[in-house]
């Protein structure tokens, strides 16, 4: 289970994510409604240098991203992101 821990000035509150939540998560992301609306997203702005499509299909792959979520249950209690900013907020990502 990933926790996810914020703090601010007046309120701190964690959030723990399951790993089935983050599957789900990837398999929506690894859908080819997503890419192809990632694709025009990426796009819309640009004239000359296009994104290709290819990009989003390799880094959204959907067996990369469970492989990955597998990995990580692997490594319990590993501290991904611990950030503070100077008005005070911390965020904790931890598995």
């Amino acid at each position: 289970m990933m926790k996810i821990k914020i703090k601010t000035n007046k309120v701190a509150f964690s959030l723990p994510v399951p790993y089935t939540i983050l599957r789900a998560v990837s398999s929506i992301l690894a859908s080819k409604r997503f890419k192809s609306q990632m694709h025009k997203w990426a796009n819309q702005d640009l004239e000359r240098n296009q994104v290709p499509a290819v990009l989003f299909t390799t880094i959204l792959n959907k067996h990369l991203m469970n492989e990955i979520i597998r990995e990580l249950g692997k490594h319990k209690g590993t501290l991904l992101v611990d950030a503070k900013l100077h008005d005070g907020t911390e965020v904790l990502v931890k598995l």
